[in-house]
C-alpha cells in the first residue's frame, strides 16, 4: 500500500487568481491526487458570490511563487518524509500551462441551520467531495503527479469569504 497523506488548508480567503491549494512536486517521488474537497466554513454574515474553480494539473515545469507553505498529515506516522514536495495555498502558478481537469461552482455565502441551499449543502461530506478519482474503482487511474509537475485548485472569480480545502494523495517512493 503506498503511503498517503492528507493535505489541509484550513479558512483559505477567496480572491481572484489564487491558488487555493496545491501540490508542487519537484522531487522524484511519484504522487497521485486521490481526493479533494471543500468545506464551506464561513461563520460570519457576508454577502456571499458566486466563485468559480479550476482542477488545474500542471503536466510539465511547473513553477510556483510565494506559496503559504501547509504540511500534509501522514495518514501512518511511520511514512517516509516527503521531500521536494511544496503544498499549500495562495501564490501564483507559472511555468507550463495548467490544464483544466474540471471547473467547480461554488457560493461563499456563510451556511445558515435553517435552510437547504447551494452553501448548506457544501457542508455535507458526501456533496462536497468535488475530485474522487478512482476510490471505488481500481481501473481508473488518479492524476498522476511526476517531478516537476502541480496540481492545483485555482479561483477565477469571486472574492468573498472562507473555504477549508482537503486533498488526499498517494506517495509512491520511486
Amino acid at each position: 500500500m503506498a503511503n498517503t497523506w492528507t493535505l489541509n488548508n484550513q479558512g483559505i480567503v477567496f480572491a481572484v487568481s489564487k491558488v487555493m491549494t496545491g501540490i508542487l512536486n519537484a522531487g522524484t517521488r511519484v504522487l497521485r491526487i486521490a481526493r479533494m474537497g471543500l468545506l464551506n466554513n464561513q461563520t460570519a454574515g457576508v454577502t456571499g458570490v458566486a466563485c468559480f474553480m479550476e482542477i488545474r494539473k500542471y503536466p510539465a515545469t511547473m513553477t510556483w511563487t510565494t506559496p503559504t507553505a501547509v504540511t500534509p498529515i501522514a495518514h501512518d506516522s511511520t511514512n517516509s518524509a516527503l521531500s521536494s514536495v511544496t503544498t499549500g495555498n495562495s501564490g501564483t502558478p507559472g511555468g507550463s500551462t495548467g490544464l483544466v481537469l474540471r471547473r467547480i461552482f461554488w457560493s461563499s455565502d456563510e451556511p445558515s441551520i435553517s435552510t437547504a441551499t447551494s452553501d448548506e449543502l457544501e457542508c455535507f461530506v458526501p456533496l462536497n467531495v468535488i475530485w474522487d478519482a478512482g476510490y471505488g474503482d481500481s481501473s481508473v487511474q488518479k492524476v498522476v503527479i511526476r517531478q516537476n509537475e502541480g496540481f492545483v485548485l485555482y479561483n477565477t472569480v469571486g472574492a468573498v469569504g472562507l473555504v477549508d480545502i482537503w486533498t488526499e494523495f498517494l506517495d509512491e517512493v520511486s
